[in-house]
């Protein structure tokens, strides 16, 4: 075990009622961290990964940014992670930030007694992680990343069927009034 302030930078992101008019437009939202959440398999390795300090989401809490997301300013539910790629494979850590039991316990024993569950950056440097070797994390990782990625092709496929069968009813039920 190791911790995370070891191989990685963790800075949280800024109050939003500081942010300029200019700031607020290209603001980091919900719906980004979900897209980045779900797709982080089409994400760059080397993009830092963005962590929601106090997840109303369980299990949905670390993302890869994407490309399109990365400029994007973040307001202070969320920290940015910078790792040693070298030593950590983002997936992996996506992985164990969002699945492991181990680590969700660390985080809930540093929530006790806030009103606000929210995450700091400094307590997040604490957390201590596995560390196995390199090949094992981009196996653990990759398939992480895949799983998610497929669900949500998944879901999609899904949705445009819903879609077009509700389309479908709606051009019934208008050829019935009409």
């Amino acid at each position: 075990m190791i911790q995370l302030g070891k191989l990685a930078e963790i800075v949280s992101g800024s109050n939003i009622v500081r942010l300029s008019e200019s700031q607020q437009d290209r603001k980091y939202t919900m719906k980004d961290f979900e897209h980045d959440f779900y797709t982080m398999k089409l994400a760059d390795p080397k993009n830092a990964i963005i962590y929601q300090q106090s997840s109303s989401m369980p299990h949905v809490s670390a993302a890869i940014l994407s490309d399109a997301n990365k400029e994007k300013v973040i307001s202070q539910i969320f920290a940015i992670i910078r790792i040693d790629v070298s030593r950590l494979d983002p997936w992996y850590l996506c992985y164990l930030l969002n699945q492991s039991q181990k680590i969700a316990q660390q985080c809930s024993r540093c929530l006790q007694g806030s009103v606000i569950a929210r995450l700091s950056a400094q307590q997040m440097k604490h957390v201590e992680i596995p560390l196995p070797d390199m090949n094992m994390q981009k196996k653990m990782g990759k398939l992480y990343a895949t799983a998610l990625y497929q669900h949500y092709l998944e879901v999609m496929q899904a949705n445009r069927k819903l879609d077009g069968i509700l389309s479908v009813l709606r051009d019934i039920d208008e050829q019935k009034r009409g």
